[in-house]
């Protein structure tokens, strides 16, 4: 993917996250829930430790989940702070500075007084600009917007960036869109477990986070257990 397309996927995700902000699902990895039925089927091979489950039936009486999921939370935050952090460096060395606000009145036959009043109201509604104070605009799809038009040369009060600016916005870019991926479960991810396979005593890996049902594989004999069958 390019640094426009990591981009749009901060736009074009920002919804999904905050619609997943308020789901009741767990937020651990490897899932809890999902080993636990793995290893139902590892104890019939070596008669294993049931592991025991973290989360709690929601009928049942005493702590429940919390409203928000915290690690999408921690995720939102962490690519707002990032973007927008991006965009206040970018911005201050490529942004022509605003018009001053206190222009002289202009007199009749003043062309000059007219035209520097003239940049001044058209700074002021300038969406183009990057607002170093409006809480608004200070997010990370106004900041992914912001930096696109940027990285791709749009016009405005700017001056051309450098190389390394567009690498600056090419880094955060990646690595917000690796932050959507994970969060909204688009990758999947694959982990060492402790126990070794029953059968060859190989290494057992999970595999999972893509929103599919997860699966221990043995990189021994190839065996593999899926929540519901083994092979």
């Amino acid at each position: 993917m390019t640094t426009a397309n990591h981009l749009h996927h901060v736009i074009n995700h920002w919804t999904d996250l905050q619609q997943a902000l308020g789901t009741n699902r767990a937020d651990t990895w490897p899932p809890v829930m999902g080993i636990a039925r793995l290893h139902e089927h590892l104890r019939a091979d070596d008669d294993a430790r049931e592991l025991r489950a973290l989360e709690r039936s929601p009928d049942q009486i005493g702590a429940t989940a919390a409203p928000l999921r915290i690690a999408i939370l921690d995720t939102m935050t962490a690519i707002d702070r990032r973007l927008v952090d991006g965009a206040d460096v970018i911005a201050d060395h490529v942004q022509r500075p605003a018009a001053s606000s206190k222009p002289r009145c202009a007199g009749p036959g003043d062309d000059i007084a007219l035209a520097l009043r003239t940049l001044v109201l058209k700074d002021e509604v300038d969406a183009r600009r990057w607002s170093f104070t409006d809480p608004r605009r200070r997010t990370a799809p106004f900041a992914a917007a912001w930096l696109l038009a940027r990285h791709d040369g749009a016009p405005g009060p700017f001056t051309k960036l450098t190389p390394l600016h567009l690498d600056a916005i090419a880094t955060a870019a990646r690595w917000a869109a690796a932050q959507i991926d994970q969060a909204l479960e688009m990758t999947r991810r694959t982990q060492v477990l402790e126990r070794p396979c029953p059968h060859c005593r190989g290494v057992l890996r999970i595999e999972g986070g893509d929103g599919q049902d997860p699966a221990v594989r043995c990189r021994g004999c190839g065996r593999t257990w899926t929540g519901t069958s083994a092979a």
